[in-house]
């Protein structure tokens, strides 16, 4: 049995000029994910992560807090999709530019409200097939990019624990191909998932079994201050 350790990136850079960066906050997530591991003397035999920078920057310091010399491998097949593209492509005339959106998002009385809703409303909009043209990746592709790299990893575990750092949208979408979610479940689940959550998976090389999802009590009591979503 092959066991495949999925995590999700610290906290990034929401609102700045570039997101792809942890913030102050997802680097102590991160300390605080690997002092877990350390605590629970957890031993994995190869760690892999998406090609981002917020990716390498959860990996790196979880890995030092965690005790771990093993040098992550970079699998491409882990990022992220272009949330940015995506989220661009809802309304071009009236948000013709990022600045435009992101001024009329924080004009508005409940800013993460009013996100949630435009980017659950761009999501339907991606998923539903009508305007594949629009978009560098198809919701189908990525879909199907997403689980090709979980399979890449199982391939090389047999009887191995591996941990992966990678985004919620992708480990939304394999916990969707493994348990027949609808896209709509699936973008909820990837809302929820926490920054630093852990999703756990189990495969014989021919089934994948998803054991937990989004697991995160070394958030709780006096760590509650680092439970993020976004």
């Amino acid at each position: 049995m092959a066991l495949i350790t999925l995590i999700r990136h610290g906290q990034a850079s929401f609102g700045a000029a570039n997101y792809d960066q942890l913030s102050p906050t997802g680097f102590v997530q991160s300390r605080q994910l690997g002092e877990l591991f350390a605590s629970q003397q957890q031993q994995f035999d190869q760690v892999w992560m998406g090609a981002m920078a917020r990716h390498q920057q959860t990996a790196e310091t979880c890995l030092q807090a965690a005790g771990c010399v093993l040098d992550p491998v970079i699998h491409a097949g882990f990022n992220e999709f272009d949330h940015e593209q995506v989220l661009m492509k809802l309304d071009t005339a009236r948000y013709p530019t990022r600045e435009a959106l992101m001024q009329a998002i924080a004009a508005t009385e409940h800013p993460k409200k009013t996100l949630g809703k435009l980017f659950g409303a761009a999501m339907q909009r991606w998923q539903c097939g009508e305007y594949d043209g629009d978009y560098s990746e198809t919701w189908p592709q990525f879909q199907a990019r997403s689980i090709a790299a979980l399979n890449d990893i199982v391939a090389q575990s047999v009887g191995q624990h591996s941990v992966v750092f990678s985004s919620g949208g992708v480990i939304s979408v394999i916990v969707q191909a493994l348990m027949g979610l609808s896209d709509q479940a699936t973008f909820e689940l990837n809302w929820a998932l926490v920054n630093c959550g852990i999703t756990q998976i189990r495969s014989d090389g021919r089934k994948h079994t998803v054991l937990s999802i989004n697991e995160h009590n070394h958030f709780r009591g006096q760590a509650s201050h680092l439970l993020t979503w976004h």
